[in-house]
């Protein structure tokens, strides 16, 4: 897998993180990211059902904490690590998650993630190669 970090950033500062990048390109505020990203990944036997997570905030928990963790990245290379946790996470067991699919799709947020930083990827003008820190 090839690592180019995310464009946003200066010789001098930092990049940008995931979460700064997919809420510039869909002006949402950044306290909506999770919550946002969350309906968006949820397989689709999840969605009618998501409203019931008002009533039982821990449900829905590891999910929060996943798009938590994959909002705070600044390059392709820890999207694994992330989904590996979360696939593992305690709280990521039972019927209703595991057979039922009543959970966030890994597979959905890494294509959301990717297609927003493909179209964000530092890319050198004029068709060069790209520098080697990127």
């Amino acid at each position: 897998m090839e690592t180019r970090h995310f464009s946003g950033s200066s010789p001098t500062g930092p990049l940008k993180t995931f979460r700064e990048i997919y809420c510039e390109r869909h002006g949402i505020a950044q306290d909506k990211f999770e919550r946002v990203l969350v309906w968006r990944s949820l397989h689709w036997p999840a969605r009618p059902l998501f409203w019931l997570g008002r009533f039982y905030r821990d449900y829905y928990s590891p999910d929060f904490e996943f798009v938590r963790s994959v909002g705070e990245l600044r390059s392709r290379r820890g999207f694994r690590n992330e989904a590996a946790e979360f696939h593992y996470h305690p709280q990521n067991r039972g019927l209703l998650r595991t057979l039922f699919r009543l959970r966030v799709s890994s597979r959905r947020l890494q294509a959301i993630f990717e297609h927003e930083i493909h179209q964000t990827v530092t890319t050198p003008p004029f068709g060069g190669t790209p520098r080697p820190d990127s």
